[in-house]
């Protein structure tokens, strides 16, 4: 089991954050960016690591989640998505808790500087409809953490990402029921 406290998880966040642009990858991909900014600790909280500003358009959110090391390399390429943020009360991991104020997820491997970002609400929805499942194919970590005397468990389990992307686009390519219509409508990419 991974330890770690409170504080060490947001220092290092912080950390990466000056060894990879953040700035530079947001305003790179996030269409219409012309300014990026680290949020509070209170939009921290509640899933916002960094807002880009798209002038007249309302501000997104992005979660950055910073892996140290990236297996890729070594032909593991996968997403750390968390299924319980809190296993002792089963509260559920950022990756399922719709109550999220996350536009999108950044992920960062610090070592390589590689980097993914992609639609936290269908990220959500995918991780919502298929968590069971993965968590019974794929490898799980728990991390226990301690916040002065407090300590808690979390669990992640690791996922490939194109195995994720494809349950992305399965549900934000699905078929759509319309009440009182005689048939679905589809919707299929090109």
């Amino acid at each position: 089991m991974f330890k770690t406290t409170f504080r060490d998880q947001y220092l290092a966040s912080e950390g990466v954050a000056s060894n990879v642009n953040v700035v530079t990858i947001l305003l790179d991909a996030i269409p219409g960016a012309i300014g990026v900014e680290r949020s509070g600790k209170l939009d921290d909280r509640n899933g916002t690591d960094w807002w880009v500003n798209r002038g007249g358009n309302t501000d997104l959110s992005i979660d950055a989640k910073v892996r140290f090391k990236d297996y890729k390399p070594m032909g593991s390429d996968d997403l750390a998505l968390e299924t319980y943020s809190v296993m002792e009360t089963q509260k559920p991991g950022w990756t399922r808790d719709s109550r999220k104020r996350t536009d999108y997820i950044l992920w960062l491997w610090q070592d390589t500087g590689r980097w993914v970002i992609m639609p936290f609400p269908l990220l959500c929805s995918a991780m919502q409809r298929r968590w069971k499942q993965w968590i019974k194919a794929y490898r799980c970590a728990p991390q226990e953490t301690t916040d002065g005397s407090r300590e808690w468990h979390s669990e992640c389990v690791f996922v490939p990402r194109m195995e994720v992307w494809r349950e992305i686009y399965r549900v934000a390519n699905g078929t759509i029921q319309i009440p009182n219509a005689k048939q679905p409508l589809l919707f299929d990419m090109p």
